[in-house]
């Protein structure tokens, strides 16, 4: 379920099977025993409905809250690799010119491969050899003047930052959203639509159409969650338009 496409399906899938859930239900049970139930059925579908609610509205509050956070931690990280990159010009070469060149590499390996891999559930290799490279880069350099010697200090700072940043990205990519929340959710939403069964309504198309709108937007609910879960690889993701940028500044030279 990783596109919009998949979601519309699983929507669809879900509101099908709920209506072929009350078409077997009115099959064999006849409606006089169904209104018998209604009051019974009426009080624990409230208490249900009611408790279920409170769940999904936690559950999405959650999953939005991390996703808008994924994105102002790529912010900050795209905006530690621009100060990074200003502040090399305070060095001579060939410190200045390899720093950049490590932190080009780094900006590339972000977007062509760590990218593709979070969406696919794993970590890039050539953006992790690419830090790695950068880190060697500033414990190469030999800081002479007093200039240079609080320009290198706070760069190592802001790298170290840099690196904290990407751990965040690649842990966040992973989702936050436990398997034991996803089964109450499954579980609770397969209950919820249950209990619109025992509703006898004279009309079965009208009970229909009001099954298939409670069992849609509970499909929608979760679809909503699964897709928020994953910052980098749901149908809604992080954009990598902030490294963008800096790869556009740093292919011009910085001009």
């Amino acid at each position: 379920m990783n596109t919009p496409f998949h979601g519309v399906f699983f929507i669809a899938a879900v509101m099908v099977l709920s209506l072929l859930g009350l078409v077997l239900v009115r099959r064999y049970v006849e409606i006089s025993s169904l209104k018998r139930h209604h009051e019974v059925a009426s009080n624990f579908f409230l208490m249900l409905g009611t408790l279920y609610a409170v769940l999904i509205a936690f559950a999405v509050f959650a999953v939005w809250s991390d996703f808008k956070d994924a994105g102002n931690n790529l912010e900050r990280e795209a905006s530690e690799v621009a100060g990074l990159y200003q502040m090399s010009a305070a060095f001579p070469d060939p410190l200045r010119s390899n720093i950049r060149a490590s932190l080009l590499e780094y900006v590339k390996a972000v977007v062509e491969d760590d990218f593709p891999a979070m969406a696919a559930g794993r970590e890039g290799r050539r953006c992790t050899q690419a830090i790695r490279s950068l880190w060697a880069a500033y414990g190469n350099g030999e800081p002479t003047t007093l200039k240079e010697q609080i320009y290198y200090a706070e760069s190592l700072k802001q790298l170290n930052e840099l690196a904290n940043y990407r751990r965040i990205r690649l842990f966040t990519s992973r989702g936050t959203v436990p398997n034991l929340l996803w089964w109450l959710l499954c579980t609770g939403g397969i209950l919820l639509i249950a209990f619109t069964y025992f509703f006898g309504h004279e009309s079965l198309r009208s009970q229909a159409i009001m099954t298939a709108a409670l069992a849609g937007m509970l499909a929608f609910s979760l679809f909503l969650i699964f897709a928020f879960d994953s910052p980098y690889a749901g149908a809604a993701r992080v954009s990598p338009a902030p490294f963008e940028l800096e790869l556009k500044y740093a292919q011009a030279g910085g001009k």
